[in-house]
């Protein structure tokens, strides 16, 4: 006679991992899935911290890991302090880096209407220059008899220290190592494989468990391969990059494109209003629309 299952025992349910992140968590997740024991010990849910998106109380109280990028209480019932008071008192509860770069693009700001806001960029449209004028400033003329770079390099730097301090895994450290010879970030908050197996391989060392497979880990691609913001060459030319020289060309989702390129669209969505600036780039033919007609 077949068995009808009944005395085969149940599978025991899997423990649950919060992650409370950026888009930063997604990569996460999944190398922290694959892993053979804490993917066979934890099921891993993740929520988008800039998203505002609600934890369920009852998977705040049935959690035995959390990890979370630190918000501050500005966030209100996002903050991380409110969703500590809220979690489970006998769960492990772990920050884990927000990373963030200035280095390669020193202009990047939030206070832009522009996806990508670039400040420089900005108040050039904003002195009433046309076109040419701007690519002839932004291009032509020499940054460091505007800007202090390597002072806004160590600035930016010494912020993401401070972000980092409580943090199990650091990463400062091994960005400055290899920042110059290898591009670590495609946009100011997407690393590359490096940084994020980095921060995988800390995180499971951490709560005590082995590395990723070395197969797991070889097989792993870059997480945000669909846009390389571009670089401005003097800025690469001033810290000794290996990359982002003059004429050198950036993936622009499914297009490559030089920094001029980039900034003549850059601008004429800045100048016409159109603040959907990803959304256009996706869209405009790169036959039509160059430096010369924009």
């Amino acid at each position: 006679m077949g068995t009808t299952g009944r005395d085969t025992p149940l599978p025991m349910p899997k423990e649950l991992c919060i992650i409370h992140a950026n888009c930063q968590g997604d990569p996460l997740r999944a190398l922290l899935m694959l892993h053979p024991q804490f993917g066979s010990r934890f099921e891993v849910v993740k929520y988008t911290n800039y998203l505002r998106e609600t934890i369920p109380q009852g998977q705040l109280e049935s959690c035995s890991l959390f990890l979370y990028q630190p918000l501050g209480d500005k966030w209100d019932d996002h903050a991380s302090r409110a969703l500590l008071e809220r979690v489970n008192p006998r769960a492990t509860c772990l920050p884990i880096p927000n990373l963030l770069f200035k280095g390669y693009w020193p202009f990047w700001t939030n206070r832009s209407s522009m996806d990508f806001g670039d400040f420089f960029l900005d108040h050039l449209v904003d002195m009433g220059l046309e076109m040419r004028e701007i690519l002839h400033v932004c291009l032509r003329t020499d940054l460091t008899a505007k800007f202090d770079l390597a002072a806004m390099f160590a600035e930016s730097v010494a912020h993401e220290r401070r972000k980092e301090e409580g943090c199990p895994v650091q990463t400062v450290d091994l960005v400055l190592e290899h920042c110059c010879t290898e591009r670590l970030f495609n946009t100011i908050n997407h690393p590359n494989r490096r940084l994020v197996l980095h921060v995988a391989q800390g995180m499971l060392a951490v709560l005590g468990f082995a590395p990723l497979p070395a197969v797991l880990e070889s097989a792993f691609s870059d997480p945000y391969p669909e846009f390389e913001l571009p670089i401005h060459p003097q800025v690469a030319a001033f810290h000794g990059f290996a990359f982002g020289g003059e004429g050198a060309q950036f993936n622009v989702f499914g297009t490559l494109r030089t920094y001029e390129e980039y900034v003549a669209l850059y601008v004429h969505c800045r100048m016409h209003g159109i603040h959907d600036f990803a959304g256009f780039l996706h869209l405009v033919d790169p036959s039509v629309f160059s430096p010369a007609n924009g």
